[in-house]
């Protein structure tokens, strides 16, 4: 069943133009200077406790935030809450698959590849794919452009090179 506010006809190919975009894809690249083993544990919703502001999830399972395929977990940032969960948790491999819903809203998967660089250095490619379910997913998406999410990830690299100075 598709959420409330959502019109199956608003997804013609005149509302997409008029409206924004109901898909997009966005990757980016950065280094971690830490070993693969100290970075990998960095883009699991515990390990983002540590370096992403106001990064609170409501663990519902299991309770402990514990990695795993299939966990479940909520965020909330400003009025929008969404629901996440675990589709491929492969640390030996350095990679981790989520699926994200914001209801109403969007929904997508975000695709973190860790590989390392040398015995001190990880390079992270994170590639999210979004689905817009509405029009403010959409307007989400428009404003989702490739040079918005290289800022945003490289906010990420900075906000982690920020804990080892703490």
């Amino acid at each position: 069943m598709p959420p409330r506010n959502v019109n199956p006809s608003d997804f013609n190919q005149k509302k997409l133009v008029e409206n924004g975009p109901v898909f997009c894809e966005r990757s980016h690249e950065i280094t971690v200077d830490r070993p693969l083993s100290e970075a990998m544990p960095l883009f699991t919703p515990k390990g983002e406790e540590s370096w992403v502001p106001g990064w609170a999830p409501d663990y519902i399972s299991p309770e402990t935030g514990e990695t795993c395929e299939e966990m479940l977990f909520i965020t909330s940032h400003g009025d929008e809450t969404t629901f996440w969960t675990c589709l491929e948790w492969q640390p030996e491999a350095g990679h981790v698959r989520y699926l994200r819903l914001t209801p109403e809203s969007r929904v997508g998967f975000v695709d973190v590849q860790c590989r390392a660089d040398g015995p001190d250095k990880t390079q992270v490619r994170v590639v999210y794919q979004l689905h817009a379910l509405s029009h403010s997913g959409r307007a989400y998406l428009r404003d989702m452009t490739q040079s918005a999410f290289v800022e945003m990830i490289d906010r990420w690299a900075q906000l982690i090179r920020e804990i080892r100075a703490r």
